[in-house]
C-alpha cells in the first residue's frame, strides 16, 4: 500500500527531580567553568538544546526573551524568561572573554558535573537530559501541550505528545467531556 504506517519505538526519557537539579546547578557552581552553571539554567528554563544555549551571543537577549538562531528545524524562536535570568546572563557576559558568545565552550565542564553529582543518565542522554526536564516539569506543572511544542520548536506534535501522559490530569477530561456526562440518566 502506498501508506506506511511508520512505528515510532517510545525509549524512556528520564528526567531530574527537583532535587538532582538543585545538586547538580551546585555542583556546576563549584567547577572551574563558569560557563556550565549558565548554560544548564538556559536549558532548564526554555528547553533548549545544549548546542542553541551554549551559541548563544549578547544580541539574543531581547528584553525578557531569548531567540534562538541556527536551530535543528532553521526556525527562529524566542522563549520568555524571567527577568531575574535574563538580567543573569546580561552580567555573565565578559566581552573580552567570549566576543559576541555569551559562553564559552562548556560541554565538559557539564559531564564532570553530572559525574561528581552522581546522577545516573541513560546512554545518550547526557546533556538532552536538560530538554527532557524542562519538558516533563512543564508538563507536571499543568503546562499546555501545544505551547510546550512550540517551546521545543517541534515542527509537529508527534514529537511533543511523549511528554502528554505527565500531564497532572492526563485524560481526565474524557470523564467530564464525553457525550453520556450530559445526559441525565434516570
Amino acid at each position: 500500500s502506498a501508506w506506511k504506517s511508520t512505528k515510532v519505538q517510545e525509549c524512556e526519557l528520564s528526567y531530574l527531580t527537583s532535587d538532582q537539579i538543585h545538586d547538580l546547578l551546585s555542583e556546576l557552581q563549584k567547577g572551574k567553568n563558569r560557563h556550565a552553571a549558565m548554560v544548564t539554567k538556559v536549558c532548564l528554563a526554555t528547553g533548549a538544546r545544549w548546542s542553541e544555549a551554549e551559541s548563544l551571543e549578547a544580541r539574543h537577549i531581547l528584553n525578557d526573551q531569548i531567540q534562538f538562531a541556527g536551530t535543528k528545524s532553521g526556525k527562529i524562536r524566542s522563549i520568555p524568561v524571567n527577568t531575574e535570568l535574563a538580567q543573569e546572563l546580561r552580567s555573565h557576559h565578559i566581552k573580552a572573554e567570549t566576543g559576541q558568545r555569551l559562553f564559552a565552550p562548556c560541554y565538559s565542564a557539564f559531564r564532570d558535573a553530572i559525574e561528581r553529582s552522581g546522577i545516573k543518565l541513560q546512554n545518550g542522554q547526557l546533556t538532552h537530559v536538560l530538554r527532557h526536564t524542562f519538558a516533563s516539569h512543564f508538563m507536571m506543572n499543568g503546562g499546555n501541550i501545544l505551547v510546550l511544542q512550540r517551546s521545543l520548536g517541534h515542527a509537529n506534535l508527534t514529537m511533543t505528545m511523549r511528554y502528554a501522559h505527565l500531564a497532572p490530569d492526563h485524560l481526565q477530561e474524557v470523564v467530564k467531556l464525553n457525550p453520556l456526562s450530559a445526559l441525565t440518566l434516570g
